[in-house]
């Protein structure tokens, strides 16, 4: 009986063993990737590609239980079968990626539209009416006249290149410093009439507030010598009498 019992048992032993030989028919326990770790030996029997994309999905699912995911636990579960579930995860994301991919390109087509259709809108202004910031100004606070905060105020030369009225006129001016690197840029508008084949020296339109706390465009136009920079006028929109409008799409 006491022999029976000993031969029982290395049968056991030798099936546990033939039974481990697959690295698949590996039991995960409570820790994973520390059993990974440990059983190294076993593990390198997997195909490289297998162990990283295994230790990748287990350390997804680490991932997901610290933050509260409702994630399937490798505890408990083969290596193969987790195997077969990270596959899918991998494909899941192949696709997602893909899916991404299609969707970045649709939005730089469109973009490269848009900005081709502004370039023609602009250049058809352009053809009617030419504009140069001639100055800007830094107005003080005025509490009497409402105004609160210093103001930045520009200073414009408006030709009118046409041989009708332009009602109303709308674009952005980019600032740039010596080198040509861009400073900031302000939205235009201009609502004095301008005559056909007239130059128009004007501050009409809108000024912007400074902020004193802190440094965007405006702030960082207004502090710099007028001198000290270079602007580009870009027309988006153009309002002529009679009704006939020109206007650029907004930028996606």
């Amino acid at each position: 009986m006491h022999k029976l019992i000993i031969v029982l048992a290395l049968a056991l032993e030798v099936a546990t063993l033939v039974g481990c030989s697959n690295p698949k028919d590996i039991v995960f326990g409570p820790e994973p990737l520390e059993q990974i770790a440990e059983q190294g030996e076993q593990f390198k029997k997997l195909p490289e590609e297998d162990r990283a994309l295994l230790v990748g999905y287990l350390t997804i699912i680490e991932m997901g239980k610290a933050f509260g995911a409702d994630v399937k636990p490798a505890t408990g579960r083969t290596v193969g079968e987790v195997l077969v579930d990270a596959q899918a995860w991998k494909e899941k994301m192949k696709a997602a990626e893909l899916e991404e991919q299609k969707r970045a390109a649709k939005a730089e087509a469109l973009k490269n539209k848009v900005l081709a259709e502004r370039k023609a809108i602009a250049e058809k202004i352009s053809a009617s009416v030419l504009v140069a910031v001639i100055d800007k100004t830094v107005l003080p606070k005025n509490y009497n006249v409402g105004r609160y905060n210093e103001m930045l105020s520009l200073k414009y030369a408006i030709e009118n290149k046409s041989d009708r009225k332009i009602r109303q006129l709308k674009g952005r001016v980019t600032f740039k410093d010596a080198t040509g690197d861009e400073i900031g840029w302000l939205p235009v508008d201009i609502d004095e009439p301008v005559k056909p084949g007239q130059i128009l020296k004007t501050t009409t339109g809108r000024g912007w507030q400074i902020n004193p706390f802190m440094n965007g465009d405006i702030e960082r136009i207004a502090g710099r010598d007028f001198n000290s920079m270079t602007t580009t006028f870009e027309p988006e929109s153009i309002a002529f009498e009679g009704g006939e409008i020109l206007k650029a799409p907004d930028l996606p």
